[in-house]
């Protein structure tokens, strides 16, 4: 459950928020906040004597209801651990032997948007990625960092795991953070900058369903509606990422609210076709395998994949990434050798060798 708040005074009044009205089970007038233009439901039960078009402070509920969600005996499935989880395989032989044969990263193709990536899309030798998409690069200093993002201004918007590609810019390039007065981080809107390289770098995070702490509604805004709002060309950048707060949500919803985002996405290529547009995907995690499980990530993550095939973008395959490196654990925020690993992905496309 999530909340909308004013302030009135001293006063502090809670309303819930939801996908669906009806979980508020009561009879308390309802305001309807949802955007069919950004594939969106969103609702809030109304406070007395406030109007709907109010502005106030989004956060998640800070209480979690005792929803049983297992029927009896299931929860033998789900037991400490990853019992039910994950399964070793056991068998004969218990070696594999590996013979030399054709090198896969000959011959590889120059990274540009539409290409299609494979099943297996790249692999770790040293703690470095290599694609077997395209071929990527890989930087050894902040002044190459710099010639490859000179001029450039990238717009990323989603979820923390996006905000991370941001963070990292920061420090990698000693940028200028400015958020805005009233911007908490964990949300956005953030702004950073390289004034004398003229590099932007931009965060937001997506719309509602939103878990996080108390930050201003004003500043939540639907992906569809701000990639409207972005004229695009050759140094824009769009970044995108949306999984980690659907996982408590049916599919649909989340594949009403990626088609208006590539609609959305449609829209910006025919005003202005330059533009370069990277989805990110999601990542491995440990978590609740009911409302935060890798299966909820991977059935959304399938979605987004059917969805951008065929078009002209970018897809930073962030799922393998986590997947087949086995020196950290599955957290939701990759360490930062991995992190970087996206990042030398994205900039392959931003300026291929």
């Amino acid at each position: 459950m999530f909340v909308k708040r004013y302030i009135v005074g001293k006063a502090k009044i809670d309303t819930r928020c939801n996908v669906d009205p009806a979980v508020f089970n009561t009879t308390t007038p309802v305001c309807n906040y949802s955007d069919p233009h950004a594939g969106a439901r969103w609702y809030c039960e109304k406070a007395d004597n406030i109007s709907c078009n109010t502005s106030g402070y989004h956060a998640k509920h800070s209480t979690t209801s005792s929803v049983k969600l297992l029927k009896d005996g299931e929860e033998k499935l789900f037991g400490r651990g990853l019992n039910g989880v994950k399964k070793s395989i056991s068998g004969s032989p218990s070696k594999i032997n590996v013979i030399s044969g054709l090198d896969p990263l000959v011959n590889r193709t120059r990274c540009m948007p539409g290409l299609p990536t494979p099943q297996i899309s790249g692999f770790y030798a040293g703690g470095v990625w290599n694609s077997l998409v395209c071929h990527n690069r890989h930087f050894s200093n902040q002044s190459e960092w710099r010639k490859c993002l000179k001029g450039k201004t990238l717009h990323f918007m989603g979820d923390s795991t996006i905000r991370q590609w941001y963070e990292h810019f920061v420090k990698i390039l000693n940028l200028t953070d400015s958020p805005l007065p009233d911007a908490i981080h964990q949300t956005g809107p953030l702004l950073a900058r390289d004034t004398v390289n003229n590099i932007t770098v931009k965060d937001r995070s997506h719309g509602p369903p939103l878990r996080c702490g108390w930050t201003r509604t004003f500043h939540l805004q639907y992906v569809a509606n701000v990639i409207d709002e972005i004229e695009g060309g050759p140094n824009d950048v769009v970044g995108i990422t949306l999984w980690a707060h659907f996982t408590t949500y049916p599919v649909g919803m989340y594949r009403e609210r990626m088609e208006a985002i590539r609609a959305a996405i449609q829209r910006l290529h025919q005003r202005s076709p330059q533009t370069l547009v990277v989805i990110k995907s999601a990542n491995t995690r440990t978590g609740n395998e009911l409302v935060a499980g890798d299966w909820l990530a991977l059935q959304m993550d399938l979605v987004m994949r059917e969805m951008f095939e065929g078009m002209k973008v970018v897809l930073v395959d962030a799922w393998e990434m986590t997947t087949a490196q086995q020196w950290h654990k599955d957290v939701i925020h990759p360490a930062s050798d991995i992190i970087i690993q996206e990042l030398e992905y994205l900039c392959s496309f931003i300026c291929p060798s």
